[in-house]
């Protein structure tokens, strides 16, 4: 009996440390991206007043405008607006497979090194 209720205890315990240990993982992975969301809005708040001094110069100067100077703000700007829809996509899917318990498979960082931990030889 005394050793039906430790055992009982132990796997409380171990459930407990891993449901702690999958909200600390969703809860980074989800602040994360909420923090490339935010830089990337500065980003285009950037270059937003960049857009806006040279249409002002070209204003001023009663010049036509360039499109060499326009299409380069103009397509971060918009690649900024990608980037931040492609993240609040995966916000939800890792809300929603958190909810449903399944596990996300985050896109890999940097695509010099390896996503996958490596598996252990065969010994």
């Amino acid at each position: 009996m005394m050793a039906t209720t430790m055992d009982s205890l132990k796997d409380k315990a171990a459930n407990a440390a891993q449901t702690a240990a999958k909200t600390a993982k969703h809860v980074a992975s989800v602040s994360k991206m909420r923090l490339e969301i935010v830089k990337e809005q500065e980003r285009i708040r950037r270059n937003y007043s960049k857009l806006g001094k040279v249409y002002y110069k070209d204003y001023v100067t009663d010049e036509e405008p360039d499109e060499a100077e326009y299409k380069p703000l103009c397509d971060d700007i918009s690649a900024s607006f990608r980037r931040i829809n492609e993240l609040r996509e995966q916000i939800a899917a890792e809300k929603e497979a958190y909810k449903s318990g399944a596990a996300v498979e985050a896109p890999c960082e940097d695509p010099g090194v390896p996503c996958e931990e490596p598996e252990e030889a065969a010994e």
